[in-house]
Parts: structure tokens; sequence; C-alpha cells
């Protein structure tokens, strides 16, 4: 049947987007996934901009981040990202398509070496080396969603035979990404900045404290702030004194968090993020009793030193002459611990415990070896910036 020009007129105005109010568009598009939104920016011209519209991208990240329990995993192969909900049958594990190792950018991506440092609203932050030398590595902000990167630039500091370290966090409080480098220098003279994507430059800041020692790479960002463990041996004390330093990312200033003291010489406490009452974040510490035991301890007031509060015990038992090793590598939204299980010092296999049930259960990472994991959504964040690149 041949369509009147009435009818042929109607679907036009329909697919310029007259027919609802545009407000309801995009209520309808916020509540879609990814995929389906990018498939309808491609209906119209208004659509396209609705699409991009920062609010429109922060409502869609709002109702992402309602649904699942989704963690992304990073394993030292650094071409080996995916990501899994836990709370799926025996696991469900996505690969991703790593935007450096992929079939259109094999040439550019083959003498670069990469590593995960953080995620956040779906955004992947990257610190890239190369084979040779360079002295400002790029860092890259990637979203697998929307198949979109940007690279930063240039850092102020090089590194050359410096140890450098990078954090990546989303402050709600200011709605703003910011990336952390930590640099240290020979004589362990440490230097910090911050980029920020709304400033868009990177920032040395001047208040870093004399006795600043982040230990080792587990990091925790709570309350708008990163904070990292650190321990100091004096000659008074037989174990070194540990404490948690914070770096506010509002006004980028350093302060210290009061924890409870025990027993650090054998074990380091590790630190970590709970979802504790609500859309609470409250700050995590293990306390590490042993290879086979560790007890969970969380801040529920933070900044409340009184508020301590030990949630649980993790214990496995096994003879004395095979004692099983148990090491906590995270907590995933629902209050599940993520730790990493094995014997004579091996931890091979990832496991999921719930404190409901005291009960462990396969994490469905298929035998991958993660170094990292952290909370993983979909979202169209870095759609409506210009100063990225599409794979």
């Amino acid at each position: 049947m041949v369509p009147t020009m009435k009818k042929i007129q109607t679907q036009k105005w329909v697919m310029e987007g007259n027919y609802f109010p545009e407000d309801i568009i995009g209520t309808i598009l916020s509540k879609l996934p990814v995929k389906d939104v990018i498939r309808c920016s491609a209906v119209c011209r208004s659509w396209y901009s609705l699409v991009r519209n920062p609010t429109l991208i922060q409502t869609h990240l709002k109702n992402q981040n309602t649904a699942g329990d989704l963690h992304l995993l990073a394993s030292r192969q650094s071409t080996d990202l995916c990501w899994i909900n836990p709370a799926g049958s025996f696991g469900q594990c996505f690969r991703l398509e790593h935007p450096f190792y992929n079939k259109r950018n094999i040439s550019w991506g083959k003498d670069l070496q990469s590593e995960v440092v953080g995620t956040c609203n779906g955004v992947v932050c990257i610190a890239v080396s190369s084979f040779y030398i360079d002295p400002c590595p790029p860092v890259i902000l990637w979203n697998p969603s929307i198949r979109k990167f940007g690279i930063l630039p240039s850092p102020n500091r090089a590194v050359f035979y410096r140890y450098e370290s990078i954090k990546f966090c989303y402050d709600s409080r200011i709605d703003d990404y910011k990336v952390v480098r930590i640099v240290t220098e020979p004589g362990c003279k440490i230097e910090v900045e911050v980029w920020s994507l709304t400033r868009g430059t990177w920032k040395s800041l001047s208040n870093v404290p004399a006795d600043f020692a982040p230990f080792a790479s587990d990091m925790a960002f709570v309350n708008g702030a990163h904070h990292w463990v650190q321990h100091h041996w004096t000659r008074e004390e037989e174990n070194p004194v540990v404490s948690v330093v914070a770096l506010d990312m509002a006004d980028e200033s350093f302060r210290n968090v009061r924890i409870r003291q025990g027993s650090w010489r054998d074990f380091p406490p590790m630190i970590s993020r709970y979802h504790g009452d609500g859309d609470q974040l409250w700050l995590t510490l293990f306390e590490i009793q042993g290879n086979s035991s560790f007890d969970l301890w969380v801040m529920k007031e933070y900044g409340v030193f009184d508020s301590w509060t030990k949630l649980f015990n993790v214990r496995l038992l096994g003879s004395p002459d095979e004692e099983p090793c148990i090491e906590p590598f995270g907590v995933t939204k629902s209050g599940q611990v993520v730790v990493k299980m094995g014997r004579d010092g091996e931890l091979n296999s990832m496991q999921v415990y719930d404190p409901e049930d005291k009960q462990f259960r396969d994490f469905g990472n298929h035998g991958c070896s993660c170094y990292l994991m952290d909370s993983f959504v979909e979202s169209l964040v870095l759609l409506d910036q210009t100063n990225v690149y599409s794979y």
C-alpha cells in the first residue's frame, strides 16, 4: 500500500522528535541501556543533541547506578579486562575490548603497556607507559560502553628514575572527575599533582605533608577523599605506627584519619570501602590476623574515632601441616567480601564471602588472576566531550 502524503508528514513529524515533549523523550532515554540510547541518537538531530546533553547523561547515570552489582576486573595482562556480575548464575563475565589493542588501533598500541588504576561511573582510568623512555607517560580516560577515550594533557613532572602512582575518582559534591598522580623521587621526596576535568589542567600541590608515605597500592575513595594507609617506624615503638591519610578532592588538601591501633609488624592493615546503610559508604579497615584470618572494621560515622565498629571475622580452618591462606581483595556493593584463597602462599582462587550465611562462593572470574576490582556501571559519561576519540 502506498502511504498517503499525510502519513508521510506524520512519520517525519514523529521522527523529528515533535510528537512528544522533549522532557518526556529525555525521561524515556534516561532509562534505556547505553546501546539503545546510542541507537536512538541516530534518529534525528534533536535526539542526537538531547543524548549529548549533560543533564540527560547525569540522569541516565543515576538510573544506572541503582541497577545491579557489577564490577570491573583487571589482570596483569593489560589486554585482559572484563566486567562481572557475581550475582549471576555461576558468575557472568564479559570481556571488554581494550581501546589500544583492537584491530583498528593495533599499530598505534603495539609499543604501549597500560595499567587500569580505577573506574567510576563507567569511565576507566588507564596509566600508559611505552617501551621507550617517556618522562611524561599519558593517562587515558576510557568509556568502553560508548567506545570513546580521551588523552589527558602531559603532567607537569617528568618521571625518569621516579616511581609513579595514579589514582582516579569522581567527586559528586563538585561534579568533577579528577586524577591524582603521586611521584616519588630518589631520596623519598614525594610530589603530588591533580588533574581536573572541569579545570582541564594539572595542578601541583604545595601542601603535601612532609611525612606522607602511602603504604603499598591499596586505597579507598570515601566521603570525597582518597585514603591511603601509611606506616612509620620510630625508635620508641616496637611496631610501626600506622595511620590513614586522606586527600580531599574538593579543596585538594590533606588530613589525617584516626584508626584503631593494632599489632602491624607482620601483617599491615588493608583499606577499602563498604556500602553500609542506605547510600552510605563506610571507610573499611581489614585487620589481618594471620595467613588464614582477618577482621573487618568500618567507620560508621566518618571522622569520628569512636564509630569504628567490627562487623565480622573471616577465618579458614585447615590442618597444621597445610594452613590455608586468605587475603581480602575488596567488597561488593551488596556487602560481600571478595577474597583470594589458596595454600602454601599461592593465592590462586577468588571467592566471595557472604557474611549473612558465612559461605564462600566462586566469584566467577574464570581463572583470571586480577590485581584490581572496582564497581562498574555502563554509562554515557564522556559522550558530551569534544576532545575524545572513537574506536
